[in-house]
C-alpha cells in the first residue's frame, strides 16, 4: 500500500507457499475473533457509578495538599458530575449524592461504587 502495489490474498498465499512459509506450526490454533461490546444500560439512571480519586497538590511553600475528587457517571448516557472536597467522609459523600441527583435530569435507580 505504500508503493501503490495491489495483490490479492491468493497471490500472497502462493508466494508464501513457494518459499515454504505457508503453514503455521501444528500446535497453533485459530483464534476466534471476539467482538467487544461496551457495558451500558438501556435507560438513563439505571446504574450510576461513583468513584473517588485522591489528588495531591503542592502550594507555594511546597506543602502537600490532599483533595478528593468525587465522580459520578451514568452508564447509559455517559453524563458526568464532578466535585472536589477537602476530606473524605460520610457527610461529603451524602453531599455529593445530593449534588449529582440535582445535576442529572433523570431518576436514579441504583448507585454502584468500588470498595467504599
Amino acid at each position: 500500500r505504500y508503493h501503490g502495489i495491489e495483490l490479492s490474498s491468493g497471490a500472497v498465499y502462493h508466494v508464501l507457499k513457494r518459499n515454504d512459509v505457508n503453514k503455521l506450526p501444528q500446535n497453533m490454533k485459530k483464534r476466534s475473533i471476539k467482538t467487544f461490546k461496551r457495558y451500558e444500560k438501556q435507560f438513563p439512571g439505571h446504574r450510576v457509578q461513583v468513584e473517588v480519586k485522591f489528588l495531591n497538590f503542592f502550594d507555594e511553600s511546597g506543602k502537600k495538599i490532599k483533595r478528593y475528587q468525587y465522580t459520578a457517571i451514568d452508564n447509559a448516557t455517559r453524563a458526568r458530575a464532578l466535585k472536589n472536597y477537602d476530606k473524605q467522609n460520610q457527610a461529603f459523600a451524602i453531599d455529593f449524592v445530593e449534588y449529582f441527583r440535582k445535576h442529572f435530569p433523570f431518576r436514579i435507580h441504583s448507585i454502584q461504587t468500588d470498595n467504599g
